[in-house]
């Protein structure tokens, strides 16, 4: 009887092993068909349906490291800078560039992003694009796993990170397959796909109707800091000149090219950073590099809304101007950005505080701020190609 007992617990032991092993390799075979987040899609970095909702740091890391032969240098930045046109960038210089744009990127990311960049395509120039945004908060991998920096360009272990996208929880990729939501892939250059906010721009132009759609609620948190004002970021700012340091010593010692610039911003966007923090920020960083082109200054564009796709993204009109204005091109838009250096960034700093004095009056009277309409001479987004296309 004993024997019996034995033998019964012996099968069911291996039941349960059997059916555990099961388990997990119906767990690790699902996550690997549907890739939920796109992370096996992307070896090779020739997965060109992954959407700015898949792991996209893993997709551009391997498309770098298998596709570097195709460009001459790359444009590193956050979200915002995925709606600058890789073809266009080549106005620039002439060289073939690849829109290397991390969502919710940082500095801490540009650094290991450029560092991997140089030691394995070996650029002529890299192109780095602040968002202004990195100034508010620095580790951004907490948001979720799409915004982790990929074990290729990290040097942590590829085993462990296979692993864990094997065994993901099942209800991410039921998530995927259930979903009907339409896809926006990037484009092989890199840039960020905007079809479906030109689609929305399409049907929609009255300017308070577009405003509270696409802006309204990211400004309304960003306005009472226009009368409280904004939060000292010291030990953020130290954090990230450390890096920008970095970046500028390994370009240096590579004889790699490195221009930076400050993407344009909303002037609803613009009221949450505005402070000493800031300026020190940007004093910092002109006396590193030497010298930078500043779009994110007071200028006629940033009032307009229907020049950005929400409070802290711009078209890629604005883009295209941006690349124009540092080529040296006649824009007519001669106030849209400023190159700054040590010898004027007192005075802009001073015009800035002038102007945020004037939002601050604006905003005290009217409990709002300031924006132009779809048919004002502000708007260069007006019947672009882009938008009648999308």
């Amino acid at each position: 009887m004993k024997g019996a007992t034995t033998m019964s617990a012996k099968k069911w032991t291996i039941l349960f092993v059997c059916l555990m092993l099961f388990s997990l390799l119906f767990i690790a075979g699902t996550n690997f068909i549907i890739d939920p987040y796109g992370y096996f899609g992307a070896k090779h970095g020739e997965n060109y349906t992954m959407d700015e909702n898949d792991y996209l740091r893993e997709q551009k890391a391997e498309h770098i490291k298998y596709h570097a032969g195709d460009y001459d240098a790359y444009l590193v930045g956050g979200s915002k800078a995925g709606g600058i046109r890789s073809e266009k960038l080549s106005d620039l210089d002439g060289y073939r560039y690849y829109n290397c744009w991390l969502l919710s990127g940082n500095f801490e990311d540009y650094y290991l992003y450029s560092k991997f960049i140089i030691e394995t395509a070996h650029p002529k120039k890299l192109l780095l694009h602040i968002s202004t945004s990195e100034i508010a908060q620095f580790d951004r991998e907490a948001k979720g796993d799409i915004y982790e920096v990929p074990a290729v360009i990290s040097g942590e272990s590829r085993v462990a990170e296979t692993f864990k996208y094997l065994f993901k929880n099942l209800s991410v990729s039921y998530e995927t397959v259930t979903d009907k939501e339409t896809r926006y892939p990037v484009t092989k250059s890199g840039e960020r796909n905007l079809s479906k906010y030109y689609n929305y721009y399409r049907e929609h132009r009255d300017a308070n109707e577009y405003y509270d759609h696409l802006m309204k609620e990211m400004v309304d948190a960003y306005l009472p800091r226009l009368t409280t004002g904004t939060k000292d970021k010291a030990d953020l700012v130290n954090s990230n000149m450390d890096y920008l340091k970095n970046i500028k010593k390994l370009c240096d010692k590579n004889g790699v090219e490195l221009q930076v610039f400050l993407g344009t911003l909303f002037v609803g966007e613009i009221v949450g950073y505005e402070g000493n923090s800031f300026y020190n920020w940007l004093a910092q960083m002109v006396e590193i590099t030497g010298g930078l082109w500043c779009f994110n200054n007071f200028n006629d564009l940033m009032y307009n809304p229907f020049n950005y796709y929400n409070a802290r993204h711009y078209y890629y009109e604005m883009g295209d101007l941006m690349i124009d204005r540092m080529s040296g091109k006649e824009t007519g838009h001669n106030d849209f950005g400023i190159y700054l250096t040590n010898d004027n960034i007192a005075e802009e700093i001073s015009r800035r505080k002038r102007e945020t004095d004037k939002l601050r009056d604006y905003y005290k009277e009217t409990g709002t701020i300031p924006f132009s309409g779809y048919d004002e001479a502000n708007n260069i987004t007006k019947d672009s190609i882009y938008w009648r296309e999308g």
